[in-house]
């Protein structure tokens, strides 16, 4: 018997670890989580030279492509990225048409004309000969089309909204374009105010030395596979007009002008922009800079659908909901066709789905309180059954021996989603959860390690809410790998973070700041605190 009741522990732990198991990386959930809202920036165009060799008239035909980097703030089309990168498409007058060919005669004489007509003469060039061809030299160019390719290789012509030269002409280096499109994956911007010496920073964008387009080892479809590099802020400077720009030690080239860099809590602080050619010396144009210009265009950021659907699919997903999270992929597909992690991720969550046993279906469609309360109690009666059949097998030398024996503690499932890691110390804060609005406001509640459960009834919740719109056990806060996540506990009116416009949540990690809503048409909103 005893070894059938270690039989029934090892059973439950086998049970729920599939669901606890981390399936992706720390590091990989959140390139995963910002990847889709950067976009490659390319700017094509047609260059028609005519010159005269001796007595040969001569006509080249050139294309020239230019690439970039940005990034999506609004899910309806509005993206940032450096002025350089589009400054051959910002053509709204003919006086920038006269500079882009007049900059393109000089590139083209130096780069390649003067070349070839000194291989023809068989000797260096005098001064007369160099005059007689640019006199003889005629340029003209195409208008430039200005083209965004979105993470699932969708393409838009995109217009200039604000532009601002680059900082080697004495700009800001910053553009706000748009496309014609909707529910757009985003990204989320931050203070660079805030940022200090030696902060993590990734950066993410399409450098053109990681590029088909430069490596003929590479495959086409590699042009929208985004590079990801780590650094820290190295220095927080001040160009020669005295615009501040930040230094970083993160790995940057050509290409990945105007992509974004984040800080840890996932917020865009700077835009890559310019780099002396060593490596380790790269510099960065400050969001803040850049919300000068989104407040021009009159287009203040926000985000849509696609993303907290994105970041509670990967959460399910990372912790072995499989079958809940391929229904959360399928949605998003919806919303974004042909996303490539998406994609990805839907046949790994549905091969995951065929090979999870009836138990874990069973749990996995269970809310989380409901099975982890199940594993635990059986754990409970095992660890009883075990300890009792102890007692049993060894006879006390005394009566006194013996009624001093007492049952332990029930053993933890280890990897429970609900049981804080081990060793962890009684005073770790969790953070706190404000209520801003709703029959509480202004109540602020510290997160223990066992959580918050937040409903109506009272011998259940820890905040009780007297709404209708609140379920008897509505949703928990609690702490789970370091994190903090909020469990919608089959609530009848839902669990929303931060719009009640977004998808409803059954589990969903949270960042500083975000607010919860308990159920679409309640009053009670929550804030945490981190």
């Amino acid at each position: 018997m005893k070894k059938a009741g270690y039989i029934v522990i090892l059973s439950l732990l086998l049970a729920v670890s599939p669901l606890c198991a981390s399936r992706l990386g720390q590091g990989e959930v959140r390139a995963l989580k910002w990847s889709p809202g950067v976009v490659l920036v390319v700017v094509t165009y047609q260059v028609t030279v005519e010159f005269q060799v001796g007595e040969q008239p001569q006509k080249q035909q050139l294309t020239y492509t230019e690439t970039g980097s940005g990034f999506i703030y609004r899910p309806d089309g509005y993206i940032i990225t450096n002025g350089h990168v589009v400054a051959d498409a910002n053509l709204k007058d003919a006086q920038a048409m006269n500079a882009l060919e007049t900059r393109l005669k000089h590139e083209i004489l130096d780069e390649k004309l003067l070349p070839a007509f000194e291989r023809h003469l068989g000797r260096p060039l005098t001064g007369a000969d160099r005059n007689a061809i640019v006199r003889g030299i005629r340029i003209s160019c195409t208008t430039p089309q200005l083209r965004v390719f979105l993470s699932n290789n969708a393409q838009y012509n995109a217009n200039i909204m604000e532009y601002s030269d680059p900082i080697t002409q004495g700009g800001k280096d910053v553009a706000v374009l748009k496309i014609d499109a909707n529910n757009l994956p985003t990204v989320e911007l931050g203070n660079s105010d805030e940022v200090r010496v030696q902060e993590p920073v990734t950066v993410i964008g399409y450098p053109g030395a990681a590029s088909p387009l430069q490596m003929d080892l590479l495959s086409n479809s590699s042009i929208f596979v985004p590079t990801v590099t780590n650094g820290h802020i190295s220095a927080l400077k001040v160009d020669n007009k005295g615009t501040p720009v930040i230094q970083s030690d993160a790995a940057i080239t050509h290409g990945n002008s105007g992509g974004p860099a984040f800080n840890e809590k996932g917020q865009v602080i700077g835009i890559a922009t310019f780099g002396p050619g060593v490596a380790g010396f790269n510099f960065f144009v400050p969001i803040n800079t850049a919300l000068e210009f989104v407040r021009a265009a009159g287009a203040a950021p926000f985000s849509g659908a696609f993303n907290p659907g994105w970041a509670e699919a990967l959460t399910d997903y990372d912790s072995g909901r499989c079958e809940t999270a391929k229904n959360e992929f399928q949605d998003l597909l919806r919303i974004l066709p042909n996303q490539p992690d998406v994609t990805r991720l839907l046949a790994a969550a549905t091969s995951c789905s065929k090979e999870e046993g009836k138990l874990e279906r069973h749990l996995e469609d269970a809310s989380f309180p409901l099975y982890g309360a199940g594993a635990l109690a059986a754990l409970v009666v095992a660890g009883i059954v075990l300890v009792r059949r102890t007692r049993r097998a060894v006879r006390p030398r005394s009566a006194s021996a013996a009624a001093s024996t007492r049952v332990g503690p029930a053993p933890k499932v280890p990897c429970s989603p609900f049981v804080a890691p081990s060793g962890e110390s009684q005073n770790v804060s969790y953070g706190n959860l404000q209520i801003t609005s709703g029959p509480l406001a202004g109540k602020l509640f510290k997160i223990p390690k066992e959580g918050l459960r937040i409903g109506r009834d009272p011998e259940q919740c820890t905040v009780v809410l007297n709404e209708d719109t609140v379920s008897k056990s509505h949703a928990w806060i609690v702490p789970v790998d370091n994190r903090v996540v909020v469990i919608d506990g089959n609530s009848s009116n839902g669990t929303y973070i931060n719009s009640v416009n977004s998808p409803r949540v059954s589990k969903a990690g949270l960042r500083n700041g975000d607010r919860i809503y308990m159920g679409k048409q309640g009053s009670t909103v929550l804030t945490y605190f981190n």
